[in-house]
C-alpha cells in the first residue's frame, strides 16, 4: 500500500513537470513572438521614416525595441532554467536581430541629427 501512494505521488509529480514545461514553451513562443512583433513594427518605422525623418516615429521606434529587449530578457530569464538548446539559439538570434534594428535606429538618429545641423548652417 505505502508503496503505491509513493509511486503514484511520483507519477502525479512527473505530470505537473510536464505540464509546467509544456506551459513554459507556450510563453516562451508567445514571448518570441511579441518580441519579433515589437522588433518588426520597429522596422516598419524606421522604413517609413528613412526618407523623411521625423523625431517622433524614431523615438516611438526605439519604445518599440525597448519593448522588445525586455521580452526578450524575460524570456531569457525563463530559457535559463527551462528552454531547449534549441530555444536558446532562436533566443540568440531574436536578440541579434533587435540589436541590429536598434544600430540601424542609432545610425538614423545621427544622420537625421547631423541633416538637421546642416539646414541649420
Amino acid at each position: 500500500m505505502e508503496q503505491n501512494f509513493q509511486e503514484q505521488q511520483m507519477q502525479m509529480h512527473d505530470q505537473q513537470l510536464q505540464q509546467n514545461k509544456a506551459q513554459m514553451e507556450q510563453q516562451f513562443q508567445a514571448q518570441k513572438q511579441q518580441a519579433l512583433q515589437a522588433m518588426q513594427q520597429a522596422e516598419q518605422t524606421i522604413q517609413q521614416n528613412a526618407s523623411m525623418v521625423d523625431i517622433q516615429s524614431l523615438q516611438q521606434a526605439q519604445q518599440q525595441l525597448q519593448q522588445a529587449t525586455q521580452q526578450l530578457n524575460q524570456m531569457q530569464g525563463i530559457a535559463v532554467t527551462q528552454a531547449t538548446t534549441a530555444e536558446k539559439q532562436q533566443l540568440e538570434q531574436v536578440r541579434q536581430q533587435i540589436e541590429q534594428a536598434a544600430q540601424t535606429l542609432q545610425l538614423i538618429q545621427t544622420l537625421n541629427s547631423e541633416n538637421q545641423s546642416f539646414k541649420k548652417g
